[in-house]
């Protein structure tokens, strides 16, 4: 199911019995273990004007961009980052996913900020033409995570799922 607007109780309430994305906020009760952790890159189509030169925090906030966000918001951190440059950037379309995002950024001039460096490691796979590249302004790493209600913890097949996920994950890092 996607995520909510707001943080709720779907786990103590048994609407769902695991909850894998970035950390969030959790109850004390709910067992959490950490995936992995991602950098965040840029993308743009690989003959983008922004490869034209080096990518300098002007020339990237130049440029339109897609804000990935399930709520419809168009400002985060990178613009904070980008702020305290005395530069702005144009966020010219908001995607509820980071896959959607990627297509929209193959197909466009937009420049595709903030994307977890595994997801875009994925696009090469689907022939994608992107190019990705590191940002010019510091931005924070992302950890993943999979949380269960401790109801579930000695549930044979949820144990056999958290365990093969986790598994995959452990063996995507190598």
């Amino acid at each position: 199911m996607p995520e909510g607007d707001t943080d709720d109780d779907a786990m103590v309430q048994g609407r769902i019995d695991l909850y894998i994305s970035t950390a969030g906020k959790h109850t004390q009760e709910t067992k959490v273990q950490n995936l992995f952790t991602t950098a965040l890159l840029g993308a743009a189509r690989k003959d983008h004007p922004l490869f034209d030169g080096d990518i300098t925090a002007e020339r990237f906030a130049a440029c339109d961009h897609i804000a990935v966000s399930r709520r419809g918001i168009a400002h985060g951190p990178i613009d904070d980052e980008l702020a305290q440059l005395g530069l702005q950037r144009r966020v010219a379309m908001v995607i509820p996913t980071f896959h959607g995002a990627i297509f929209a950024a193959a197909a466009s001039d937009l420049v595709l900020p903030q994307m977890p460096s595994v997801t875009l490691d994925r696009s090469a796979y689907m022939g994608l033409p992107l190019r990705m590249f590191p940002l010019p302004v510091p931005v924070r790493t992302v950890a993943l995570v999979q949380a269960w209600h401790p109801r579930m913890d000695n549930d044979p097949a949820h144990r056999w799922l958290r365990r093969a996920i986790k598994s995959m994950c452990d063996a995507d890092a190598v």
